[in-house]
């Protein structure tokens, strides 16, 4: 598991909160999250999808405003295949339809270069949570991001100028270490 999930000032605090919400089972409901209650310092860095279909089909119903200003739109009430084609949605989409399939939180990274030096890496938590049958399947997400610029560009202009590469993905174990309950959270954007 990497150990800097829970490290992180919003990644850890976010799977704190869901780990909490699930009790003993493998995912809380939809009813059980709210985006409020979690505060406004995680609310910014969180979305909502919506996985209709069988997951075949993504609905982004609640975006955070960091993450509208890393996007460069806001893509709330839009369905992934209606927008832009990018590597990097395609890579979201990934780990959206993972999490979802199994029912367990996946960590995914992702990278983008540009220019001569610039980088800009993106860290995902992607946490299932269960619907009513005959409902949508919904996923919790939690990005964050790390930059050597302090304004780095935007992801619609990354996705024209810049390299993507998908970093690495895994599935989380949901029984975790007494130890992560410990750890000081590492200031990351």
């Amino acid at each position: 598991m990497p150990i800097d999930v829970y490290n992180q000032t919003t990644l850890g605090p976010l799977f704190r909160y869901w780990d909490k919400k699930r009790g003993g089972r493998a995912r809380p409901t939809r009813r059980e999250i709210d985006p409020i209650e979690m505060g406004p310092k995680l609310l910014p860095h969180l979305m909502i999808c919506e996985l209709a279909d069988q997951g075949n089909r993504i609905r982004f119903r609640l975006v955070g405003t960091i993450l509208v200003k890393r996007l460069g739109y806001d893509p709330t009430g839009q369905w992934l295949a209606d927008l832009p084609k990018s590597d990097y949605l395609e890579h979201l989409g990934k780990l959206l339809r993972q999490a979802n399939a199994e029912a367990a939180p996946i960590y995914g990274e992702s990278n983008f270069r540009y220019g001569a030096k610039g980088r800009l890496e993106m860290r995902h938590l992607v946490l299932p949570l269960a619907t009513g049958e005959g409902q949508p399947s919904m996923v919790l997400v939690g990005m964050s991001h790390q930059s050597d610029d302090v304004f780095p560009p935007q992801l619609r202009t990354l996705d024209k100028e810049g390299v993507h590469s998908a970093g690495k993905r895994e599935v989380l174990p949901l029984s975790t270490p007494a130890s992560w309950k410990e750890l000081q959270p590492a200031h990351v954007a």
